[in-house]
């Protein structure tokens, strides 16, 4: 594992998503906690996502943080902040992207 880091974005999406199809669709694991509530590993690191209103099967606003990023991460050291942000944008991302060419 790499070192921890703790960083949380806000996420809105333009529209209600259901984020446990849009994962098994991609096929990226993640273990449901509750039902707004999920720990994904995206890319290697582990995230925390949580559903500010609503389930996760009708998301429109979410709260992700990075428990850990990928062991492969290559930044220098100091730049893990970064390196979480970046992780982070790239998950909102996929999501968004899969969702709507569906």
């Amino acid at each position: 594992m790499s070192k921890a880091v703790d960083v949380t974005q806000r996420c809105t999406f333009p529209s209600s998503i259901d984020v446990t199809a849009v994962l098994e669709r991609l096929e990226i694991q993640f273990l449901d906690v509750n039902d707004r509530r999920a720990i994904v590993i995206f890319q290697g690191g582990i995230l925390n996502l949580e559903s500010q209103n609503g389930t996760l099967t009708d998301l429109d606003s979410a709260e992700i943080t990075v428990y850990d990023l990928p062991a492969d991460n290559k930044r220098e050291r100091g730049a893990e902040g970064q390196a979480a942000i970046e992780l982070i944008e790239d998950f909102r991302a996929e999501l968004s992207t899969i969702w709507n060419s569906a």
